[in-house]
């Protein structure tokens, strides 16, 4: 019987052990099930110096494929799992980073996310259109330039431009009639003349009384300016 007091201590001994292990799991299997939970994650992106709104930033999380964008105002929410990494980044800012905890006690939580100004200066960079000096000369003096509105309207109102237009430009209707009626009333004024008249020589030119240069015909007008004639009578 000496044999089995160790053998009853020893198997003792792993049912000590064994419940202590069946009790330690069963007092973390509440925690690990609350950690696992998922988490109403939401926010609001600012500046880090003067607290203004970034729109349009992006969230994403680590090694998840998943992610969101905050809105114009900057507002941002997802659904996230205690210890998820998000990744902050924006254009014109520097990415920040955001470790979810690990234990929380309530399904929401909401943080302010400031983001740092990311200012990156560039070198002048100076574009060319020709790869040369002696590519733009050639090109230049191969250039032909058009004359602008100025002065194509002074070469169009110059005087031997514009006699030269005169000359060669027809008469149009109105002027032909006003023509035709001046011949008209010249030839029924001047009805029997023999000579042409001088203002409108050439193919216009209208007859002349012959009587103008009649010496009967003066004297005759001057007997009859004498007596009174001529005078208005009232």
């Amino acid at each position: 019987m000496s044999f089995l007091a160790p053998l009853f201590r020893l198997c003792l001994r792993g049912l000590l052990a064994l419940g202590l292990v069946v009790f330690a799991l069963a007092g973390q299997g509440p925690t690990a099930q609350a950690q696992s939970q998922p988490v109403q994650f939401s926010g609001l992106t600012l500046t880090s110096d003067s607290m203004s709104v970034v729109p349009f930033a992006t969230v994403l999380v680590k090694n998840r494929f998943k992610g969101t964008v905050s809105d114009l105002k900057g507002f941002f929410s997802m659904v996230l799992l205690p210890g998820d990494s998000l990744v902050f980044s924006a254009v014109g800012y520097r990415a920040s980073t955001f470790v979810m905890p690990q234990q929380l006690d309530e399904e929401f939580y909401s943080v302010l996310v400031p983001m740092e100004r990311d200012t990156i200066d560039l070198p002048t960079a100076l574009v060319y259109p020709w790869p040369s000096k002696e590519a733009f000369r050639q090109e230049f003096l191969a250039l032909e330039l058009k004359d602008d509105a100025t002065s194509i309207a002074r070469r169009n109102l110059e005087k031997e431009l514009l006699v030269q237009l005169a000359s060669a430009m027809s008469m149009d209707a109105s002027e032909n009639q006003k023509l035709y009626m001046q011949k008209v009333i010249a030839q029924t004024y001047y009805a029997g003349g023999q000579q042409p008249f001088a203002q409108f020589g050439g193919p216009n030119a209208f007859p002349i009384p012959s009587t103008l240069l009649s010496p009967g015909a003066w004297t005759k007008f001057f007997q009859a300016l004498r007596r009174g004639d001529f005078r208005r009578k009232d």
